[in-house]
């Protein structure tokens, strides 16, 4: 058990970044503090923002609005911005090359680009006003490398840097080119940099009907929050595009960045100097466990067992982790774009006592002494099999007037995700302050009590199961995801399976792929590297152990 081609691209994301402070080279926690400190001169920060749309061939009307609304939320958080509309391309490499420039003084850097854009063998170009493009070979003599800008950061040598590409409109040269592919091509993003795109890689988006476009509107609303790290904003803006759009777009990043980093510091005051060496002490609440998230809940009580089922929203999202994340297994790509249906899922892992009122005599036994059989812990020793049949005996006690079964593995990591596309969704599951606040896993509390060499360095307060819902849940409300147990799946698993998927709905079900079952999340005992979203096992649907059981979704 256990485990080319041109298109338009989509890209927005606007990040303000705080200044920081120089700091030894190997230390990159990034805290910003108030202005005042005789350091801040020593610590600068630049931005260039673009903004295209007086386009001849396809005019765009947000691009110098978007731009002007991100250069004033910038200059409001600190940052020396040039700003910029309407250039071609002798324009643009010119203020690029100057951008690199004023980096070499070292701080952060960012770059903002607002506009028409488009890949072609697997490179992003902007697109200049005045651009003359008739075919795809033109296209890197007319435009603007995004690699050209990449460049230019890397060979400064400054601490962090930042890019924002808003490009999200359907190629303008479509009809005079041979390929028909859309989206942009997902760059890696070098040390120290992030790169944020308004869709995900492959997908699109429209102009807008308003001044701004809801991307913008979203980030600028949210980056001038205080005390939001840079990956909770990003949270904060996909989940609220998604909700806007019907989940036609998703915001993506891809990151290298290391420590922490606020926009907004958190003593509720923009950014106006640079980061120490060291982070200030900020009073915080530690959140407490089983706390409800903000957004509301739909919730729906199953009248037989007293299951709680909440409501999973219908959406798109990148399945299975990019080639960068720790600890991956080959048979977690290629990412690709999914979109499910909405649907109704167990707010928790079926416990043995619900399980009981179904088979009476069943018994989770225990492990090296420690009960895994309370009422309200998750049943345990349940095969695929009888997974299965306990969602038809539970359809049959309800008249049959709704249907359970397991989730697909596809609704299984959308649910897990809940709008973040970070390895686990509080962020890095190695972060292991916060591991035990929301999952039940490998903790100091098992490492001591039975001798593991390899725990996370945090303490949960269970050796063993521990009862459902005890944790905090992820943004859609659900409950233990990734810890306490593997949770089985509708699907066949082949390693392949992603290259195999539907776009919408997709589900392996064809046995003569093999006759394992996907199993999902994390357990009781999971190391750290192991409690990430992306993860997947197998098992066959016979098998039974200590650390396996499930949980079901209620169709419409």
């Amino acid at each position: 058990m256990r485990k080319s081609t041109l298109a338009a691209f989509c890209v927005c994301f606007a990040c303000t970044l705080a200044s920081l402070s120089p700091v030894a080279a190997d230390n990159r926690s990034i805290v910003p503090v108030k202005g005042g400190d005789s350091r801040s001169a020593l610590e600068q920060r630049v931005a260039l923002v673009i903004g295209n749309g007086a386009y001849e061939f396809s005019p765009l009307r947000n691009p110098p609005n978007d731009s002007r609304a991100i250069a004033g939320a910038l200059r409001e958080l600190g940052f020396e911005v040039v700003e910029r509309e309407n250039l071609d391309q002798k324009e643009m490499k010119k203020e690029i090359q100057l951008f690199g420039e004023k980096l070499r003084k070292g701080g952060v850097g960012l770059f903002y680009f607002a506009g028409h854009g488009m890949q072609v063998n697997g490179k992003n170009y902007l697109i200049p006003v005045g651009a003359h493009i008739e075919h795809e070979k033109q296209v890197e003599y007319e435009a603007v490398d995004v690699g050209a800008v990449l460049a230019e950061m890397d060979h400064a040598g400054n601490r962090l840097n930042v890019v924002i590409l808003d490009a999200c409109r359907d190629n303008p040269f479509a009809r005079s080119f041979r390929s028909t592919s859309t989206g942009l091509a997902s760059i890696n993003a070098p040390t120290g940099t992030l790169i944020a795109y308004a869709t995900a890689p492959g997908s699109v988006a429209g102009d807008g009907p308003g001044e701004n476009g809801i991307y913008t509107g979203e980030l600028i609303k949210n980056m001038l929050v205080a005390g939001l790290k840079i990956e909770d904003v990003f949270k904060q803006v996909r989940s609220a595009v998604r909700e806007a759009t019907g989940g036609k777009q998703i915001p993506w990043e891809s990151s290298s960045l290391e420590g922490d980093f606020y926009f907004t510091n958190p003593s509720h005051e923009p950014v106006q100097g640079a980061a120490v060496d060291r982070p200030p002490v900020v009073s915080q609440a530690q959140p407490q466990r089983s706390e409800k998230p903000a957004r509301s809940i739909k919730v729906w009580k199953e009248p037989v067992t007293g299951m709680e089922f909440v409501w999973i929203p219908g959406g798109c999202f990148l399945m299975g982790s990019p080639t960068v994340e720790k600890k991956r297994d080959a048979d977690e790509g290629p990412v690709h774009e999914v979109c499910v249906d909405g649907f109704w899922m167990g707010r928790t892992e079926v416990t043995n006592g619900q399980f009981r009122k179904f088979h009476p005599n069943h018994s989770s036994r225990d492990y090296s002494g420690v009960s895994l059989d309370g009422d309200q812990q998750p049943s345990v020793f349940v095969s695929w099999h009888d997974a299965k049949n306990f969602a038809q005996w539970l359809a049959a006690q309800n008249g049959w007037q709704h249907k359970f079964r397991l989730p697909t593995e596809a609704e299984w990591e959308y649910a897990c995700r809940a709008g973040s596309d970070s390895a686990a969704y509080w962020g890095d599951d190695q972060d292991h302050s916060r591991v035990c606040i929301h999952e039940n896993v490998g903790d100091v509390t098992a490492k001591h009590k039975w001798e593991w060499e390899e725990a996370h360095d945090c303490e949960d307060g269970y050796a063993a199961t521990a009862p459902v819902g005890s944790f905090q849940p992820n943004e859609f409300g659900v409950h233990d995801m990734l810890g306490n147990v593997w949770e089985w799946c509708e699907d066949v698993y082949i390693v392949d399976a992603y290259v195999r998927h539907d776009r919408t709905n997709p589900v392996i079900s064809d046995e003569s792929f093999g006759t394992g079952r996907v199993i999902r999340g994390g357990y009781w005992h999971s190391r750290p590297g192991t409690v990430r979203c992306a993860d997947r096992g197998s098992g066959l649907p016979a098998g039974m152990s200590d650390d396996l059981g499930f949980r079901l979704v209620r169709e419409q």
